[in-house]
């Protein structure tokens, strides 16, 4: 009997051992589906390939992840080869190391090298291939060759967006709902996936707000135009980019300049490695900055402090980081610098924000001398009264922020408003709501419009928080998940509610 027993409980144990391989087996495939190593395939640079399942359209593959499924791997580098650490997420034109060789990383799907495979800008940048309107370089081309032909063509856009819609496998996951792209088979499709990024800002070039107002300046408390006529600007800021890049595309920036009225958006990056930041988010950056002047709107590339708190915490990113946006758009006409969301915390104006704001601002006009640059202010910024009495000095074209949230901020923050328009400091409200402070709870539509009507009274430029469908108040999507032309019905109240105020 003791023999059976144990004869028993040696089958259950090797049952046991044998599931527990086959399903981390299975746990790894769900993370990196295959890596095949290629030579000579990019100007004779050793390539790997790795090809990725559902799990990875939306979320990426960490370092860890990939060197557990292959253990010939010995570390992973990003593209200035600096070694990854284990929760760092792999993406196209990263290096993985083997017997001292290194393998340039290319994920099939992953045309702009941002670690999402067949998403909406991927699809638009091959389209845009094929269409004569862009010319992809060859890892470029590696990653979006999806059929193995060698030819860049309707069958690699079809294929993109059935793996973007979920139509390849039942099992893949999407960021876009079925109908928003409609194509035929991949071997008979005529229709193309939407207009061309540059057609959508040239079909009304010559009336877009940076058409008709130009480069802006700050004169006295007022933003005003190439023709020196005050102007107010009016838009909506993205959440944070890590969670919600899907909203920043050319679709939707037009959709939003021609039916809701907007004339700028604000691309907020946050800026805490803690909460997501990565300089792989300085690409969507970029083509959001993109995407603005193709659709003719201003855009404010925006250093999202808030967890960080003091804005020394990340000072050297936050230089390098400026450092890299000046130089490409130091030529733009729609681009405005916001160095410090929101200081929070144990921070002064004199201590804390002016000494990092003056050496920003330093930075920043070493090589964009005169660009809007806004400034964050004490308190989660509200208290521009503290700073109307010490302002920076020595430059123009310097503005500084107040946010409020209608549900919590009401008359003592406009008075605080006041005293420092008497005192003659040019305030832009980059970020605002009419939620409570923390973007959530019930909405005050009363206090809202006394608000807007304040702004809108001085000249003071808005901009409301948040263009996406989280599951918050101050979202202006819900129940939807499109990522352009929404209806109505597919609006927050404070999207409908935006949507009025937008027409004052």
């Amino acid at each position: 009997m003791k023999k059976i027993i144990a004869i028993v409980f040696i089958i259950i144990v090797t049952l046991f051992l044998t599931l527990f391989i086959i399903n981390k087996s299975f746990a790894l495939d769900n993370n990196v589906k295959d890596i095949k190593y290629y030579n000579n395939l990019a100007e004779n640079e050793n390539v790997v390939t790795i090809l990725l399942d559902e799990k990875t359209v939306s979320r990426k593959a960490t370092k860890k992840e990939v060197m557990e499924h292959d253990s010939k791997i010995q570390n992973i580098k990003d593209s200035n080869k600096n070694i990854l650490k284990d929760t760092d997420l792999v993406k196209t034109g990263d290096y993985i190391t083997i017997n001292d060789t290194d393998y340039l990383v290319v994920l099939y799907g992953d045309v702009n090298k941002d670690g999402y495979i067949s998403d909406i800008d991927d699809i638009m940048i091959v389209k845009n291939n094929y269409s004569g309107a862009r010319e992809v370089d060859n890892i470029e081309k590696l990653s979006a060759n999806l059929v193995n032909d060698d030819v860049l063509d309707n069958q690699d856009i079809a294929r993109m967006i059935k793996i973007y819609l979920g139509l390849l496998n039942s099992n893949l996951t999407t960021k876009i709902p079925e109908g928003y792209i409609s194509f035929e088979e991949d071997n008979g499709g005529t229709e193309e996936p939407g207009k061309d990024d540059e057609q959508q800002g040239e079909e009304h070039q010559g009336n877009t707000p940076l058409a008709v107002h130009g480069k802006l300046n700050v004169v006295g408390t007022n933003i005003v135009d190439k023709n020196g006529a005050i102007f107010q600007l009016k838009g909506v800021s993205t959440h944070g980019l890590q969670w919600f890049p899907q909203y920043v595309n050319q679709e939707a920036f037009v959709y939003m300049r021609d039916e809701w009225g907007i004339n700028a958006v604000r691309l907020a990056m946050y800026s805490d490695p803690n909460v997501g930041y990565t300089t792989a988010l300085h690409q969507v950056v970029d083509n959001g900055v993109e995407y603005a002047k193709n659709a003719g709107l201003y855009v404010i590339i925006d250093w999202h402090i808030l967890s960080d708190g003091n804005p020394n915490t990340y000072k050297d990113s936050a230089i390098k980081f400026f450092k890299e946006m000046t130089e490409k758009y130091k030529d733009y006409d729609n681009v405005i610098y916001e160095i410090c969301n929101e200081p929070n915390g144990d921070v002064q104006w004199e201590r804390d924000i002016k000494p990092y704001a003056q050496e920003l601002i330093r930075e920043i006009r070493n090589i964009d001398n005169d660009a809007i640059i806004v400034v964050g202010t004490p308190t989660w910024s509200q208290d521009v009264d503290v700073v109307a009495q010490s302002p920076i000095t020595g430059y123009d074209n310097i503005m500084y922020t107040l946010h409020f949230y209608a549900g919590t901020h009401k008359e003592y923050l406009r008075q605080k408003l006041s005293t420092a328009l008497n005192s003659s400091l040019p305030i832009f409200v980059t970020e605002f709501g009419i939620s409570d402070a923390s973007g959530n709870g019930a909405l005050d539509i009363n206090e809202g419009n006394i608000w807007i009507d304040f702004l809108n009274q001085n000249n003071i430029s808005w901009m409301c928080w948040n263009l996406s469908n989280n599951n918050e108040s101050s979202a202006l999507l819900k129940n939807t998940n499109k990522v352009t032309g929404w209806t109505n019905e597919e609006l927050s109240e404070q999207g409908k509610w935006l949507l009025d105020a937008l027409k004052r």
